[in-house]
């Protein structure tokens, strides 16, 4: 990306949140747009279900459309959504029944048969090793991997940046070791 494109990348995002600020639903839309599968993605590997990332996506939403006069502007829409995401999604885990498995045994004892299936074993697979990162770390890995720098990353976990670095770094070397089954 060229600084021109990023700049009228910056100045169309100013645009779009201004006329959101003032109630324009279809500017909101065109924003939430733009994070709106990452952070699904986040809620769903907080959360370990697509019920409950569908609770908390929503929950996300609402949340920012709701706090639009709250966003400064520091860091991009996508940055401050997928820190709402994060905070909803520990919300829906936290309201889950005590005990509540992070998975539901029912899609642990899925068997997959047919083409998908070493993608389907692989996607499990990686599902079991990000639950075995500390929680911290899978945090920072599942918000860097969605597109935030490590900044961004810093500043929605309200940590310093090179404790995000550290926590990034061990989580994919701990990932390589569990994906290899060392």
């Amino acid at each position: 990306m060229t600084s021109g494109s990023l700049s009228r990348v910056v100045e169309d995002e100013g645009l779009l949140l201004a006329a959101a600020r003032a109630g324009d639903e279809h500017a909101f839309a065109a924003l939430w747009a733009t994070a709106q599968r990452q952070a699904f993605g986040v809620c769903y590997h907080l959360t370990g279900n697509r019920a409950d990332a569908l609770d908390a996506l929503q929950e996300t939403q609402l949340a920012a459309w709701k706090g639009l006069d709250s966003f400064a502007g520091r860091a991009p829409f996508r940055a401050w959504v997928l820190a709402i995401a994060r905070n909803a999604a520990h919300t829906v885990v936290r309201r889950r029944a005590p005990g509540g498995a992070l998975f539901s045994e029912v899609e642990e004892e899925t068997v997959v048969t047919g083409p998908f299936e070493d993608t389907v074993a692989e996607l499990a697979d990686l599902r079991r090793a990000l639950t075995a990162l500390p929680e911290s770390h899978r945090e920072a890995l599942l918000l860097w991997a969605g597109g935030l720098t490590y900044e961004q990353t810093a500043a929605a976990l309200a940590v310093p940046l090179n404790t995000v670095r550290v926590w990034i770094h061990r989580a994919r070397k701990r990932l390589q070791t569990e994906l290899a089954g060392d």
